[in-house]
């Protein structure tokens, strides 16, 4: 229900217990307010409770049902994305999250998928099964050997004590991918090409335009598990 009504209810209830409670005779000083019978307060009082309650209840299932929109997640996809690439909402996304698919079939990379997660945690969880991180050896991704054998690890910018987010590549198939997180804005980007001819130029578009945007000075969240290791 929408955020009015919930606390409409709770407004509403408080004010039925308060009725209630200056009704018992506690306000019996107050000549101008008489002693309320026991039935009538009583009434008020489970009415009250009730109001509370579910007032109460609403905000706490709106409030897990809040998390990113895809206008957030829009604000964090790359001016060269939004131009080269035709995005739209993917037809389906992690629970709780947002996904936009920016896959162009005939370009590279030839699958893009940006997903937006409420939380670190649930980002760094999408990001090691997808990536299945936990067989994977730590290593670099910069050539299509490192692909094809697994690697992953974590990356930074200039500050090297700060973690930006996690990285994966594989290969699966024809295939060669690579997921990553931003801990700042808690986006993951998931890119696949086929064609190894153009591997290089997925190589680059992975490392530097398909960084997501934002607020550069954004702190990054800690996952409260590793990546080496499952919950």
């Amino acid at each position: 229900m929408p955020l009015v009504v919930e606390l409409v209810l709770i407004v509403i209830g408080l004010a039925l217990l308060a009725l209630a409670l200056i009704g018992s005779g506690i306000s019996r000083r107050l000549m101008t307010i008489p002693k309320m019978h026991r039935t009538p307060r009583i009434v008020l009082a489970i009415l009250g409770v009730l109001l509370l309650a579910g007032g109460m209840w609403g905000m706490s299932v709106e409030s897990e049902k809040r998390g990113p929109s895809l206008d957030d997640l829009r604000a964090h996809i790359p001016p060269d994305v939004k131009t080269t690439m035709a995005c739209a909402e993917a037809t389906e996304s992690p629970k709780g999250a947002v996904e936009m698919d920016c896959s162009t079939p005939s370009g590279v990379p030839e699958a893009v998928y940006y997903i937006m997660f409420p939380d670190v945690n649930s980002m760094q969880d999408y990001w090691m099964k997808q990536s299945a991180s936990e067989s994977q050896p730590a290593s670099e991704c910069s050539t299509i050997e490192h692909y094809k054998n697994g690697g992953k690890g974590t990356y930074f910018f200039n500050d090297k004590s700060v973690i930006i987010g996690d990285y994966s590549c594989f290969a699966s198939g024809d295939d060669m991918i690579a997921v990553y997180t931003d801990r700042r804005y808690n986006v993951a980007v998931y890119a696949s090409v086929s064609d190894a001819k153009r591997f290089p130029e997925f190589l680059t578009w992975v490392n530097t335009t398909s960084q997501p945007v934002g607020d550069a000075d954004a702190t990054p969240a800690t996952p409260s598990f590793p990546a080496a290791a499952g919950r």
